[in-house]
């Protein structure tokens, strides 16, 4: 059995290869989808795409037949690039959790909407995962524009679609009514990340890093006017003090 790995827990492997990747974390334990959502609702993961909407509450409304499943990874907040250096560093984990998502929702389509500086590093590791008789699912690279509303769920749903990736109105939620109609699970990258790691080691484990109301670690960008700028991982609740004294992280 693995070892759970203690901060960080998304950079932690070696590289980002996929030999790397299952060298540090073993392979993905497949979950019932009911036994996955229980895990999400006990571990307390909130989304890590800036609503910090409850992700066990995302997964339990998809009840239609024929489901679809978005990783975002478009990320158009200005100066935040932890997603895309996450993809970059860390796509196995990315492609654990939306391979755990699409088979706890019996999703039909799975896409990955992503930024274009992360579309290589995504594509070989679905290259990677192909050779390796690892592919779950069938996932779709779709490149978002480069700009702010991008990344918002019904501009993603939009773009996955074929149209502009532009808000829309919305009288229906996505989890009943998204791409082409279908009910649709939109996940950013870092929440799908986490549920990779949560599928191996567990709500305990996951809860015990953090603030106890919203546990676990997750990423930031440090930009600006720091002795070392980049992106780290940290725990939850933790103070702008503290991520400036030890910046320094991860960059592309």
């Amino acid at each position: 059995m693995t070892t759970a790995p203690a901060l960080p827990r998304l950079f932690a492997a070696d590289g980002p290869g996929l030999a790397d990747h299952q060298r540090h974390y073993g392979p993905l334990p497949e979950v019932a989808g009911p036994e996955l959502i229980s895990s999400l609702e006990r571990a307390g993961l909130s989304g890590r795409g800036g609503a910090g909407f409850p992700t066990a509450r995302k997964f339990a409304a998809i009840t239609g037949p024929k489901p679809v499943v978005i990783g975002n990874g478009a990320e158009g907040e200005p100066l935040s690039r932890k997603d895309a250096v996450l993809l970059t560093r860390a796509p196995h984990l990315v492609l654990d959790g939306l391979d755990a998502a699409a088979d706890a929702v019996k999703a039909d389509k799975v896409y990955l909407y992503l930024h274009a500086k992360a579309m290589p590093a995504a594509a070989k590791a679905l290259d990677e995962r192909c050779a390796a008789g690892l592919d779950r699912h069938a996932v779709s690279l779709v490149e978002a524009p480069d700009n702010f509303v991008a990344g918002e769920e019904s501009a993603a749903i939009r773009h996955v679609e074929g149209g502009p990736a532009l808000p829309r109105d919305r009288t229906v939620i996505a989890a009943v009514s998204g791409v082409r109609g279908r009910p649709t699970l939109v996940n950013n990258v870092e929440t799908l990340a986490h549920i990779g790691l949560l599928a191996r080691y567990g709500p305990d484990w996951f809860r015990s890093v953090g603030d106890e109301a919203d546990p676990g670690s997750m990423l930031v960008t440090l930009p600006g006017a720091l002795a070392d700028t980049g992106v780290t991982e940290v725990a939850t609740g933790a103070s702008l003090t503290g991520l400036i004294a030890q910046s320094g992280g991860t960059d592309l």
